[in-house]
């Protein structure tokens, strides 16, 4: 996890730690942005519900935890807990034991990890206190990914809001001088030249930010978030982008939806980065229980996979990381001419909710 990857890797690896840890049937990690608990990632896949289902701080078991930051262990009986709330949109069945503790870094609260045992389970001090301990490790690098997150998204509104606005503004001054306002006439040129590199990098610029900060929103829909995306891509790079996809589309796990959407953007960031293409190519398919994506250049070849591919968690690494955590494969191969790369996810098939789950 110290190579920081993006954070839903990182919480796929505590995740798969603590179950390895304590022996149980559910696992449910929440991150604390803002005043809310925020559910990021599960041991049994519920991809209808992560990163959307959300717990106020002193709500239910996870809550008291967070507000108290200290270990809750209820090795029976948990829905008779008077700090238990039922919920009846988590697809679980009901638990009799339940483990919750809290997520630190620094002395302060990051998150909550709980674990739940349908029979009874009498938590030893020792799992308690590997669980606590952690939650001490990974509350240190749930924060740097939260963080890094966070700080992707920050510099690419600064980048534009700052950046952007200085480069119009030499760009104003540049064009408010007359071309005869000079005795020689090559500086003229120099000052038209000078106002053409400050177009450029103003190009470039906001291309950049857009890559960095894109526009998905859960309500947007995934297809219409992608066009919304490439179309501004195209605008803003000049790179022709056609799209070949579905008329329509039900709607997809978030979690899913989100991973095609960042495999996207990550694909079109090399394309502009890496490749001097022109051209790209877009393609999302449904077929039966599988969505394929497949994003193509006309570049200069492989540069952008290796060049990624070196660096774990980060390009195409993180992309194949995501990938496969959700099932799917991925695969990033030369196109002759270009580059191309395609992933092929399973579509979860919908999880009968229970009547009520603890939380």
């Amino acid at each position: 996890m110290s190579l920081a990857p993006p954070l839903h890797e990182v919480l796929r690896e505590v995740v798969r730690f603590a179950a390895a840890v304590v022996e149980c049937d559910s696992c449910f990690v929440y991150v604390l942005e803002k005043d809310e608990l925020v559910l990021r990632a599960s041991k049994n896949p519920h991809p209808e519900i992560i990163d959307r289902l959300k717990l106020k701080l002193g709500e239910g078991i996870t809550g008291w935890v967070a507000e108290h930051r200290e270990p809750a262990a209820v090795p029976q009986n948990a829905m008779k807990d008077p700090r238990f709330k039922f919920f009846n949109d988590l697809p679980e069945d009901r638990f009799e034991a339940f483990l919750s503790v809290p997520l630190m870094s620094r002395g302060r609260l990051v998150g909550v990890i709980n674990l739940q045992n349908r029979r009874a389970h009498n938590y030893s001090k020792r799992e308690i206190s590997m669980i606590s301990t952690v939650g001490t490790l990974a509350g240190a690098e749930i924060e740097m990914a939260r963080l890094q997150d966070e700080e992707r998204r920050r510099i690419g509104r600064e980048v534009h809001d700052s950046l952007g606005q200085e480069l119009i503004a030499a760009k104003l001054y540049l064009r408010r001088i007359p071309p005869n306002s000079f005795a020689d006439t090559h500086w003229s040129s120099y000052v038209k030249e000078a106002a053409e590199a400050v177009d450029r990098a103003l190009q470039q610029v906001r291309s950049l930010s857009y890559l960095l900060h894109p526009p998905f929103a859960e309500d947007m829909g995934l297809l219409t978030a992608l066009r919304y995306y490439v179309e501004g891509v195209s605008q803003r790079t000049g790179i022709q982008i056609s799209m070949n996809l579905p008329k329509e589309m039900t709607p997809l796990p978030f979690e899913l939806e989100a991973t095609i959407f960042r495999v996207v953007q990550e694909s079109l960031t090399n394309v502009y980065r890496h490749s001097d293409s022109k051209k790209a190519e877009l393609e999302v398919e449904l077929d039966g229980q599988k969505v394929h994506v497949k994003i193509r250049d006309y570049g200069n070849g492989h540069t952008s996979g290796r060049l990624d591919l070196e660096e774990p968690g980060v390009g195409v690494s993180g992309m194949q990381e995501r990938v496969r955590g959700l099932g799917g494969e991925f695969r990033i191969y030369d196109a002759v001419p270009g580059t191309a790369v395609e992933v092929q996810l399973p579509i979860a098939e919908a999880v009968p909710k229970a009547k009520a789950g603890p939380k």
